[in-house]
């Protein structure tokens, strides 16, 4: 008789017990969800600002943005004892990352979330037939997702970047090589990728796809260095590519050739050029963003001086200028001219 009662008593938790069920969100309606018998709706409770569907200014994706005061509530038609969300801090970089409370149960935070790629998972344990998670302190949240009754959330650790000794050490170059924007998007964050045997490294850039308006990129952000490494000594490398005004910068081998213009963004094929670098790495130190739409590495014999390769140049000033062994040049109807005190009309 005992087996038998114990057998019914597992058999009626097990009913008691949701299949796993996943509210995501993509569209302002999704502040109010019911899935499994179960809703789920996000609300402004005491808060000053109500929760947000907004878009991403650089992935271009949804994200539901929370605030102080606003509030989660789960309810189900049987008892919930199991509740995954996973936050990040908010877009916003200068808010804080609020904390969070439950009205009844065990809630177990994941730990403070430092960017919004940083996805802190939060769980709550308990019995109860609904249960409202409040933000608290200051700041906000980002909201990916939430699971009930599934298995425990964890992330993938971040693959390592690849480094030099991932290169091939027999590889034959063309003349050029071509390096491409990587089919990805990272931003704002170290990077790394090989291609055509040549590591490309930043220490912090982004990786960016194309859109109806502009290529895909890899950049460098401003104050940052990016490199590139290759297995046998680089004669020059011409980069396609897009500044910021008052663009400068810096190489540690070669001789450095560049568009810029004080006051507009410039955009050039090419618009940076290295000669003579005669080694098997070049670092560029880059005071402004630069980004770069491709680039060509020469192994033989340098690429055109970026003088040659100026009618390419793009830009929305009456003239474009550039600077070519620290001496500025402007280029106006295919005519060029140093600058040298006179007024260039």
């Amino acid at each position: 008789m005992k087996k038998i009662f114990s057998f019914i008593a597992g058999f009626c938790i097990a009913l008691s017990v949701y299949a796993e069920t996943e509210f995501t969100f993509t569209t302002s309606d999704d502040m109010n969800q019911t899935k499994d018998g179960i809703s789920m709706v996000i609300a402004k409770g005491s808060g000053s600002n109500a929760p947000t569907l907004t878009t991403d200014f650089e992935t271009h994706k949804p994200e539901m943005r929370l605030y102080l005061g606003n509030t989660i509530t789960i309810s189900g038609e049987k008892n919930l004892t199991n509740i995954q969300m996973v936050f990040a801090k908010s877009s916003a970089s200068n808010k804080e990352y609020t904390g969070l409370s439950a009205s009844t149960g065990e809630l177990v935070s994941g730990g403070v979330a430092i960017d919004k790629n940083d996805w802190k998972v939060d769980k709550w344990t308990g019995s109860a037939s609904s249960v409202v998670f409040t933000l608290t302190g200051k700041g906000q949240r980002r909201l990916q997702r939430i699971l009930i009754d599934g298995d425990s959330i964890t992330f993938d650790p971040e693959p390592e970047l690849p480094t030099a000794e991932d290169l091939d050490p027999l590889y034959t170059y063309a003349e050029p090589t071509l390096v491409h924007v990587p089919d990805t998007q990272i931003f704002k964050q170290e990077l790394a990728f090989i291609d055509n045997n040549i590591l490309v490294h930043c220490d912090l850039g982004s990786i960016v796809e194309a859109t109806d308006t502009t290529f895909a990129y890899f950049n460098c952000n401003a104050e940052h260095t990016i490199t590139f490494t290759a297995t046998q000594p680089m004669k020059g490398v011409s980069i396609d590519g897009y500044v910021r005004k008052a663009f400068n910068a810096t190489c540690d081998h070669g001789t450095l050739q560049f568009l810029t213009d004080p006051d507009f963004e410039m955009e050039g094929w090419p618009a940076l050029v290295i000669l003579d670098i005669n080694n098997t790495s070049v670092t560029l130190t880059c005071p402004k963003q630069f980004r770069c739409y491709g680039a060509q590495f020469y192994f033989q014999e340098n690429p055109d001086p970026l003088f040659e390769g100026i009618e390419q140049t793009q830009s929305t000033t009456p003239a474009a200028k550039m600077l070519l062994d620290g001496q500025l040049y402007i280029i106006k109807n295919g005519r060029t001219f140093t600058v040298s005190g006179a007024e260039v009309k």
